[in-house]
């Protein structure tokens, strides 16, 4: 099953199909290396085998349909949700998080410059890998299925599939909850609710942000085996 391009098909309304801008896939990393045919390897030189599905794998038709049935029934809590995440970086909304939580804990100066050092540089992986994998797959938006879709916000102008903004919350979720493990619950209820208004916003499928949680876990977990092999303190 072949499934919509996102560099073939105008979105709604426009003639021209978009273009994108794929250089944050060959940015720097900190954790990874990337080898010459494209393999990524763990912080302990080994091959990865990513757990996100191959988007040949997904019921693209279902997806849309998820998609057309969350947006005809949005709630005003939903809609402040996509609002607060999708008005602003991501990675300016999780800032604050981080510093409530160093400050609660009362983590030193040495203490918070660690936890933000490593926090930034997984993000840093993330955002490279994630933009590896969109403009690999290259998958189609919704408001590319020639539909008439309401939405919170507008539609970004590179590839859907997965999503950043779920990647870089599945990511933070298990680094935070590392550093942080008395808060893990609440940390994975704002990740996962961050991750999911990106469908209230009208710019994702619900399996955009299910996959991209996944992928961000995965990164998650391959930075905290190397902290805790290298017996980084917390």
């Amino acid at each position: 099953m072949t499934y919509r391009r996102w560099s073939q098909h105008p979105y709604f309304g426009e003639v021209m199909p978009p273009k994108g801008s794929p250089e944050a896939s060959g940015g720097p990393m900190f954790f990874f290396v990337r080898d010459r045919n494209n393999h990524f390897l763990d912080p302990f030189g080994r091959r990865i085998n990513w757990r996100i599905k191959h988007p040949n794998d997904i019921n693209w038709e279902n997806e849309l349909f998820i998609v057309q049935q969350t947006l005809q029934s949005l709630t005003p809590q939903q809609i402040q949700l996509a609002t607060y995440w999708g008005t602003m970086e991501m990675t300016k909304r999780l800032s604050p998080l981080v510093y409530h939580l160093t400050e609660k804990y009362r983590l030193d100066s040495p203490q918070t410059a660690r936890v933000l050092a490593y926090f930034y540089a997984a993000l840093n992986d993330t955002f490279v890998i994630t933009w590896y994998f969109k403009y690999l797959w290259d998958v189609a938006r919704p408001n590319q299925y020639g539909l008439s879709l309401p939405y919170v916000l507008l539609t970004p102008r590179f590839p859907a599939y997965p999503s950043a903004h779920a990647s870089l919350a599945g990511c933070a979720e298990v680094v935070l909850s590392y550093y942080f493990p008395q808060e893990s619950a609440v940390i994975k209820r704002i990740m996962e609710a961050s991750a999911q208004s990106r469908l209230y916003a009208g710019v994702h499928f619900k399996v955009d942000n299910d996959e991209g949680l996944r992928l961000g876990r995965q990164i998650g977990e391959m930075i905290v085996n190397l902290l805790k092999a290298q017996n980084i303190p917390r």
